[in-house]
């Protein structure tokens, strides 16, 4: 039994050992039949010359690896040649696989080729496979050409290029295609189709897929769809022609296929539906961007992102991006924390009727989840108090200055906080004044580039009030208590002219405990570690309104609750009897998946 076990194992390696590898550059004046797996070594050159189906499979199950170049060439006077990799499924090339690392060129038509290879002998559900992290380029039309091969999958992270012609892919007369081309990936035509599923006299591609993070772009019509296909896109699609307002960057062939955009979007060129009468087709935008895109024939336009709503009139898909107001209430969550590692700081200087000065920076994030609640916050500032020399004021008088750049998915906004108030040893008081500046882009399929830049300028004014007491467990350890409201009032304020934000009140509660643990007061080192967990949540001004094309909208996503955590470490340590250096850290994350980092550091002295 063991021999038998043996010798089907060196039976089936034998078989995988029956493979051919190129490993020194050679030129051929006739065709090369591939029957079986081939590798072709990194810095070969494998010329053809001046003849037609370069590598021929003929066998079924066959690998091809270049990772070299492989190319068809001709001599001078000569005719054009053509297909330097065909498998072609009369000749059995059934399941062929290309991995291509190198270059694989043609000054003709099609660098591969691979017809009516329409059998999925090895179960795998997918039948002519070609893999590219290289390039692969024709002179002519075609560069990847697919004709009735049911089930071909094209995964491209490097180039795919008709340099002066049309269709870098093409496939037609094919079911169940599917094309990725990932981030990095540039697939393109110097003509019409940079992949395109449809020849003059053929059937259209059916039920074709379509994913592109990376770059497609053609003179006119980037994406031709078939029929029954679905685009899914994140990436940009382009129309490289000065007349990109009219051309398209999508373009449907026939009947119900459905085009999805989501985040990462860009569109230079129409969506075009009219030009072959395509019927039954659906565009759907899951879009956090504004944008502006015209889709001529006939659509059913669905907004699925939850980032806004949806104005669909006179060929024109469009919407604007509520991405601040989904954040604005975290910003003001940032604030109200500085102002607590501020008056936890002060909490000495106003038992003492000192003076303080205290430089401030916190940086938050949030990657995960929708784009509608994903930003960061970048803030830095100052900020000092001094004792009330008012016998009816009791406490610090104390200011802030604080710059925060907020950065969202196509939209910026720099925040600059002016904030004045009153500490007491047992509450808080501070009223703040904030101008808000920026940019926004929105997306538009009818201009160069296809985004534009939109300015933003609005102001706001805000309170923070609250509270704050502690009890003693032993000399060492306490437990501390905060509430805290705060409430923001945004103005009325215009971007452009076709979006008008109304007048908010935001308002909300924030609320923690922490437990603490210091070093007593005689060492000239202190250490004291903090743990806090704390909710918040919006009671006030969850909606905002705003007024769309002459459409009245209300946005009312975001995040409007959440629990936290947070990790503090405040440090000290005392050179002599009046001099001091203070370093406070802290680390905090809520159920949300928002990550706040936050540092300030102090110098006391008196000389």
């Amino acid at each position: 039994m063991k021999k038998i076990f043996f010798f089907i194992v060196f039976f089936i390696v034998s078989m995988k050992l029956s493979a051919e590898t190129i490993s020194s550059s050679t030129t051929r004046t006739s065709s090369k039949n591939v029957t079986e797996d081939l590798t072709i070594n990194k810095d070969v050159t494998l010329y053809f010359l001046n003849h037609q189906k370069g590598l021929r499979v003929k066998s079924g199950d066959i690998t091809i690896i270049n990772r070299g170049t492989l190319e068809s060439k001709e001599d001078d006077g000569e005719s054009s040649t053509n297909q330097t990799i065909t498998g072609t499924g009369s000749d059995g090339a059934y399941d062929i696989k290309i991995y291509n690392y190198g270059t694989i060129y043609t000054p003709g038509n099609s660098a591969i080729f691979t017809p009516t290879n329409d059998q999925d002998n090895d179960g795998d559900g997918i039948g002519p496979y070609i893999y590219n992290e290289g390039t692969i380029k024709s002179s002519n039309q075609w560069t990847i050409r697919s004709h009735a091969s049911d089930k071909t999958k094209i995964d491209n992270y490097g180039d795919v290029i008709a340099d002066s012609s049309p269709h870098a892919i093409m496939i037609y007369e094919d079911n169940d295609s599917i094309i990725n081309n990932y981030a990095g990936g540039l697939i393109s035509a110097n003509g019409s189709g940079a992949i395109a599923t449809k020849t003059a006299d053929s059937e259209a591609s059916n039920r074709a897929t379509i994913n592109n993070w990376g770059t497609v772009k053609a003179e006119w019509d980037s994406i031709e769809m078939g029929k029954n296909s679905t685009l899914n896109n994140y990436g940009k699609i382009i129309v490289n022609n000065t007349s990109y307002s009219t051309k398209a960057s999508i373009q449907l062939q026939n009947d119900n296929n459905t085009v999805n955009l989501f985040d990462g979007t860009v569109l230079v060129g129409i969506i075009d539906a009219d030009t072959n009468s395509a019927t039954g087709s659906t565009l759907n935008l899951d879009l956090c961007s504004s944008y502006y895109f015209k889709a001529t024939g006939t659509w059913t336009v669905n907004n699925t992102s939850g980032c806004g709503e949806l104005v669909y009139s006179g060929g024109f898909a469009q919407s604007v991006s509520p991405l601040f107001q989904s954040v604005a209430d975290e910003i003001g969550v940032l604030r109200t924390d500085l102002i607590n590692d501020v008056y936890d700081f002060a909490k000495d200087k106003i038992e003492n009727d000192e003076s303080f000065g205290l430089p401030l920076k916190s940086y938050t994030k949030r990657e995960k989840g929708k784009s509608i609640n994903n930003f960061a916050s970048n803030a830095s500032g100052f900020a000092f108090g001094f004792p009330s020399e008012n016998d009816k004021i009791k406490g610090h008088l104390v200011f802030n200055l604080l710059t925060n750049n907020i950065d969202m998915f196509n939209q910026n906004v720099k925040d600059e906080t002016y904030q004045a108030g009153l500490f007491h040893e047992n509450f808080k008081i501070i009223f703040g004044y904030h101008n808000y500046t920026g940019d926004r882009t929105r997306l538009n399929n009818t201009v160069a580039g296809g985004e534009q830049y939109i300015k933003q300028d609005h102001k706001s004014f805000s309170s923070i009030i609250g509270t704050q007491f502690s009890n003693k467990l032993n000399n060492n350890e306490y437990i501390k208590y905060k509430l805290d409201t705060n409430i923001e009032g945004f103005f009325n304020h215009e971007e452009s002219s076709h979006v008008k934000w109304q007048s908010r009140i935001l308002s909300q509660v924030i609320g923690d405990v922490t437990y603490g643990w210091n070093t007593l007061p005689k060492n000239k080192f202190k250490f004291n570690p903090e743990l806090t967990l704390g909710y918040r949540t919006v009671i006030d001004g969850k909606n905002q309104k705003y007024t769309f094309n002459g459409n009245k909208k209300n946005f009312d996503g975001g995040t409007k609750e959440d629990f936290s955590a947070k990790f503090s470490l405040n440090t000290s340590y005392s050179f002599s009897n009046n001099t001091n250096f203070f370093f406070n850290t802290s680390a905090k994350k809520t159920t949300e998946d928002q990550e706040t980092y936050s540092l300030d550091l102090a110098f006391k002295g008196i000389f």
